[in-house]
C-alpha cells in the first residue's frame, strides 16, 4: 500500500514548531537555531519525509543553502594530454550539480592567488578546487568564511577541507607489482612529484618496489617537470642518446607520457612491447588508439565529479561535520603494451 505523503503540518505537530518553521528549515532558510532545525530534519525523516538537503550525517548545525559553486581549474593541465581527465571530471559535476539544482560557474584566481571578492559571494557559494592546488591561506580563509571547499583530485595532508582522488598509492603499488609479476627486473618510472595526488602514485610505486624482495630487481626513478607529451619527449631524448635504453619496463605516471615514449622508442627502431614494455596511468580515451594498445591503470574521472558535488552539499548542509577524504578506485587494464617475460624464460633481459 501506498505511503500518504508527509505533510509540513504533520512534522510541526510532531516537533511543536510552526508550519512556516518547518517550511524555512526545509528550504535551508537561514536565522533557525541548529536545535530547531535538528529536531525537525529528524522529525522529516522519520515520519518518511524526503529532505531537500543531504540527509547524511549530523545535521544539527545546517547552513543556508548551497545555491552555486564555483569551480577552479589548472588551465597549462587543462590543455595538455593528461588535461582532458578534467572534462570527464567536468562532466560528473555539472550532472550532479544539474540533479542538485546547484548552478556551477567556471572562475579563475587572482594574480595574488586568492579568489576575487567580487565573485565569492557568501557561505551560499561552495567552491570546487579541480587539479589546483591553493594556498595554506586560502583554504584556511575559505574555512574561516564557512565556504563549501572540496578539493577534486588533490590532497591536502592538513584536512582543512573536504577532498576527492584516486587512490593514487595505490595504483603506483598495483603499477609495480603489475611489471615486476610479469619478469621484469630493470624498471624505469618516468613521473613527477609536483603535485601531492602525483607524488602519492610515485611513492607507491618505489613502496612496491621495495617490499617486492626480488633478487636482482632494479628500479629508477627519472623526475619530469610535469606530465606532458613535451616534458616526456625531452626525458626520453636524454635517455636514448646511444641508441639504447637499459630498462625493460617503463611506468609513465600518465597515459600521454607512456604515448610520447612509445613514440621515441619507435622512432630509434626499439619495439614495444617486443624490446621495452610501457604501463601508463590515468585510462584515457587516447590511449585506446596507441598500437600497441596500452595497458594503463584506469579511473573513473567522472565518478570523481559527482562525488565532489555530493561532498560539497554535505559540506553545506552540516558545516561542522568532520572533514573527509574520499578514495576512488584504480584498476589495472592489461592490454598489449607489457610483455609477460616469465612465459619467455627471458626475466629482466633486454631483448634486442
Amino acid at each position: 500500500m501506498r505511503q500518504a505523503k508527509v505533510r509540513q503540518e504533520d512534522i510541526a505537530r510532531a516537533v511543536g514548531v510552526s508550519v512556516s518553521t518547518v517550511s524555512r528549515v526545509m528550504s535551508g532558510a537561514p536565522g533557525i537555531s541548529p536545535a530547531t532545525t535538528k529536531k525537525v530534519l529528524r522529525a522529516a525523516a522519520d515520519l518518511g519525509a524526503p529532505l531537500t538537503l543531504p540527509a547524511e550525517g549530523d545535521t544539527s548545525s545546517a547552513g543556508p543553502r548551497m545555491q552555486r559553486a564555483l569551480l577552479f581549474l589548472k588551465q597549462v593541465d587543462l590543455n595538455s594530454g593528461s588535461g582532458s581527465i578534467y572534462h570527464f571530471v567536468m562532466t560528473g559535476i555539472r550532472k550532479a550539480a544539474l540533479q542538485a539544482g546547484v548552478r556551477v560557474e567556471l572562475a579563475l584566481l587572482g594574480e595574488d592567488g586568492e579568489i576575487p571578492v567580487q565573485i565569492l559571494g557568501g557561505p551560499e557559494t561552495g567552491v570546487l578546487f579541480a587539479g589546483v592546488d591553493p594556498s595554506p591561506e586560502l583554504l584556511k580563509t575559505l574555512q574561516e568564511t564557512r565556504h563549501p571547499t572540496v578539493l577534486v583530485n588533490g590532497l591536502d595532508a592538513t584536512m582543512t577541507h573536504d577532498q576527492v582522488a584516486p587512490n593514487n598509492y595505490f595504483g603506483g603499488w598495483l603499477a609495480a607489482r603489475h611489471l615486476v609479476d610479469m619478469g621484469h627486473r630493470r624498471i624505469l618510472q618516468l613521473g613527477t612529484r609536483r603535485r601531492p595526488t602525483l607524488a602519492a602514485r610515485t611513492e607507491g610505486f618505489l613502496a612496491a618496489i621495495a617490499q617486492a624482495g626480488v633478487e636482482g630487481l632494479d628500479c629508477d626513478f627519472l623526475e619530469i617537470a610535469n606530465v606532458t607529451e613535451q616534458d616526456a619527449h625531452n626525458a626520453m631524448k636524454d635517455l636514448l642518446t646511444d641508441g639504447t635504453f637499459a630498462y625493460s619496463a617503463v611506468f609513465c605516471s600518465a597515459d600521454s607520457v607512456a604515448l610520447a615514449v612509445m613514440q621515441e622508442l619507435r622512432m630509434r627502431g626499439i619495439d614495444v612491447p617486443g624490446q621495452v614494455s610501457l604501463l601508463g596511468f590515468n585510462g584515457l580515451p587516447l590511449a585506446e588508439f596507441s598500437s600497441p594498445l596500452l595497458s594503463t591503470l584506469i579511473v573513473d574521472w567522472e565518478f570523481l565529479g559527482s562525488e565532489a558535488v555530493r561532498l560539497l552539499r554535505l559540506r553545506s548542509a552540516n558545516p561542522e561535520r568532520p572533514t573527509q577524504q574520499t578514495q576512488t578506485q584504480v584498476l589495472l587494464r592489461q592490454a598489449d603494451s607489457v610483455a609477460d617475460l616469465t612465459k619467455s624464460g627471458e626475466i629482466g633481459s633486454f631483448r634486442r
